[in-house]
């Protein structure tokens, strides 16, 4: 059953331990528009990087301890999403079995905001439930612009009521504005990444390639293109790589030389 507090009294000071914002110490913080290096070897890995650095960012803004959560929109039918405990997270894909809610909203492109769970929201009056369920009590989903009209989402979740401010909401706001660039900018990177190892990779196997449609062609009386196209098919009736299929036949015809 769900309890309602009198407005303004926290409402979650005696819930059980959250995950607790570090103490305040002069620190260096990046400047309004310049990109957050998120560069890493995969985009969970980009999304945990994202996620420190909304909580080093925006803790000194929020006056109590706060979880957050980074949503990606779905992509070929999967969503991806960290947080920063457990709580948040399973909120988060929650909501997608929920169906429409706040977290969807920012995914949308539109900032969400439920001040308490004392006063029910007009667009999911039974959206407490679910907050109250993982031990929250307010939650703040900010939209993370990842270009194409495409959105993340950002939510910062609280034990307590009337935390997410104008100001904190404002600061979240921007924040997701320069989480995104700096988002799209690592995707990039890991792109480019890839494609020059398919292209050094490609370099290297050119040489055993040609050895082994020289092979082919010996062996056939054919030409160049129809030997590769041999070793093509051969990769795909087996579904390895046309480079595996070119060491196999030099290996083969390397071990017919021995034996004769």
């Amino acid at each position: 059953m769900h309890h309602p507090a009198a407005p303004g009294d926290g409402g979650g000071d005696a819930a059980r331990p959250r995950w607790q914002a570090a103490p305040y110490r002069k620190r260096h913080t990046t400047p309004a528009g310049v990109l957050l290096d998120l560069r890493a070897e995969s985009s969970a890995a980009s999304l945990d990087l994202l996620l420190a650095a909304a909580s080093s960012t925006l803790q000194e803004m929020v006056a109590s301890p706060f979880d957050c959560a980074m949503t990606l929109p779905r992509r070929h039918g999967t969503q991806q999403a960290v947080g920063s405990n457990a709580s948040a997270l399973e909120l988060v894909w929650e909501e997608q079995e929920y169906g429409d809610g706040p977290v969807s909203r920012a995914l949308e492109g539109r900032v969400a905001i439920i001040a308490n769970g004392y006063l029910p929201h007009p667009d999911w009056p039974d959206y407490w439930r679910v907050l109250e369920n993982a031990g929250y009590r307010s939650l703040l989903s900010v939209p993370v612009p990842l270009g194409s009209g495409r959105f993340a989402a950002l939510t910062l979740l609280s034990d307590r009521d009337n935390v997410f401010t104008a100001a904190v909401t404002a600061a979240a706001t921007a924040f997701g504005k320069r989480a995104g660039n700096s988002y799209a900018v690592a995707e990039e990177f890991r792109a480019a990444r890839s494609s020059a190892a398919q292209l050094t990779s490609a370099l290297e196997s050119r040489p055993i390639i040609d050895a082994a449609c020289g092979v082919i062609m010996a062996q056939n009386k054919c030409s160049y293109e129809a030997a590769f196209e041999i070793l093509a098919k051969a990769s795909s009736h087996r579904n390895i790589k046309v480079r595996l299929v070119a060491e196999g036949i030099l290996q083969n015809v390397s071990g017919t030389h021995k034996r004769s």
